[in-house]
Order: structure tokens, then sequence, then C-alpha cells
């Protein structure tokens, strides 16, 4: 019997942390302590049973399914229940005295889950919803959902391979076949996107832009109408000569003669240039064309500007 001594205080040494989430987790702990295995062995089934135990909750009843299975038997039920239990908890131990009748099946149980792909499981955010891929040796995920202010949302079933939920609650719940919370997986923050305050306005190219073309009007037209002053007095002074010609010379009134026809010329010219940069400047304003050119052709008898756009 003094093994069965030794047993009882280790189990009531694992339960002291043991949270009490479950009410019939609570009256297993109480079995345990007044040594009834037997009802403690059935509160553990129904504590499971219940459903919607958190991991460390989860990892509690297995442990002490797994010391009661040890107590009454048979031993590989509490190979199975610690193998569960390292499954989530990875890093459990036993305690360095602990007895022999749970030393064993422990060890057992950490060499098969040596040999295993470790329980894991990885929750992310797409476009498309939350992709969710799980490793589970096994085989005691049944359903994946995600949590949402304490509810369950978006429930699956589990069949092995990855699966998309619907993105709504902050974390990914794996359940059991009770509906026990095999692992929680906090979601990261949904990244938010802010709204356009207004419309931006695309890079104009330089020779797109307005000003570059109304500057020139600006100058064209200054330089036009001087010409075209400057060749009235020419007129008025050849029509003087022409009407006091006693008083000057020939080579006078053809100069004048000259000079105000090629700045008439020149003024007509400079008037149409004006007139196609200013009529550019005002289609890059209004329309932004992809491409306007300006043809200027001067002749002996002619003077013309050209003006192509696209749009």
């Amino acid at each position: 019997m003094r093994w069965l001594v030794v047993l009882l205080l280790v189990i009531l040494a694992m339960t002291r942390g043991a949270r009490a989430d479950n009410p019939s987790v609570a009256a297993a702990r109480k079995a345990v302590d007044e040594i009834r295995y037997d009802d403690a062995q059935a509160l553990l089934v129904q504590a499971l049973k219940q459903g919607a135990n958190r991991p460390d909750v989860l990892v509690e009843i297995y442990r002490l399914s797994a010391a009661t299975a040890a107590v009454l038997g048979p031993t590989d039920l509490a190979e199975q229940y610690y193998r569960r239990m390292i499954a989530l908890d990875p890093d459990s131990t036993l305690p360095p005295d602990a007895s022999p009748r749970l030393r064993e099946p422990f060890v057992a149980a950490q060499a098969y889950m040596a040999a295993q792909q470790r329980f894991e499981a990885r929750a992310t955010r797409t476009a498309q919803g939350i992709e969710v891929s799980v490793v589970d040796p096994l085989g005691m995920v049944v359903a994946i959902a995600t949590l949402d202010g304490g509810e369950l949302r978006a429930k699956q079933p589990y069949a092995g391979q990855a699966i998309t939920l619907q993105d709504v609650g902050d974390r990914v719940v794996l359940l059991d076949e009770s509906g026990n919370f095999l692992r929680e997986i906090p979601l990261p923050a949904r990244q938010e996107v802010d709204e356009p305050v207004g419309t931006s306005t695309p890079s104009t190219p330089f020779f797109r832009r307005w000003y570059v073309y109304a500057v020139p009007t600006v100058a064209f037209a200054g330089a036009t109408a001087f010409l075209f002053v400057d060749a009235q007095r020419a007129k008025d002074r050849l029509d003087d000569i022409i009407a006091n010609n006693g008083g000057h010379f020939y080579d006078d009134a053809e100069t004048e003669r000259r000079r105000y026809r090629n700045e008439t010329i020149a003024a007509w010219v400079g008037a149409g240039i004006t007139v196609g940069f200013a009529t550019t400047a005002i289609i890059m304003a209004a329309t932004r064309p992809r491409a306007v050119t300006v043809t200027p052709s001067v002749g002996a008898d002619h003077a013309s500007v050209q003006l192509e756009a696209k749009f």
C-alpha cells in the first residue's frame, strides 16, 4: 500500500494548480482528495464531454485522467491521456518522485510523441479570409472556428487539410470532438486602409503644362504689338516721303518700304504664333492633350501656324 500513498500524494500535488473553470474538474479533484478514483474518473470523462475547456484546463484533465487510469487501469489508457497532454503541452513533466506506475506510461507517451510531428497550428489573415493549417499527429482536431467576443463563429469541420475561414473574430480555436479548445491562436489586427482624402493629380510632363505655352504667348503678343506699331510708323514715314519727295532720296523711300513690308509680315507671323501658343495653353489647361505640335510657316508671300493636338 506504500506505493498507493505515494501515488496519492503525487496526484494531490498535480491538482493544486488546476483551474476550476469546469465544475466537474473541481468535483474530480475533490474525489481524488477523498481517494474515490472511480468517481474521479467518471467526473473527468464528464468534464471532457461538457466541452468548452480551455487548453490549460484540458492539460490538467488529461493529467488527472492519466493518473486515475494508472491506478484503476488499463495502463494503455493512461498512456493515451499522457499523449494528449504532451501534445498540448510538450514541456509537461512529472515530479522527480513520481511513482513508477505513473512514470512508465508517461515515458512511453513521451517516446511515442517524440517520434511524431509536433502538434502545431498557424492562422493567417488573407484577402480571401483566415487561412488555417494544422499538424495533428493524434487526430484530435475535428473542427476549426473563430472566436468573436467569446462566441464561436465561422465554424468548419476539419478533415486534415488547410482550410479558409470567414474573417470574423480576433482568434482561431481548434476544437476536439466535444468542443474543447485544443489550441487558441490570436490573430493580428486587420490592416486599416485609409480612405483617400481627395483625388491626386498625376505628375504632368513639362510640355503638357499650360503655363509652358502661356509664357511665350505673352512674349509673342508683346513683340507682335511692337512690330505692328513700328510697321505703322514706317508706313507713315513712307507716306511722308512720297508726299514730299523733293526733300528725300529714293533710297529713303525704299528703306521705309522694306521696313514696313518686313515688319508687317513679322507682325502677322507673330500674331499667328501668339494665337497658336494661346490656343495650346487653353487646350492644355482644359483637356490636357497627349501631344500638341505648333508649326509656324513663313514664306515670301504668306505666314501661317499649324496646330496639331492628339487627345
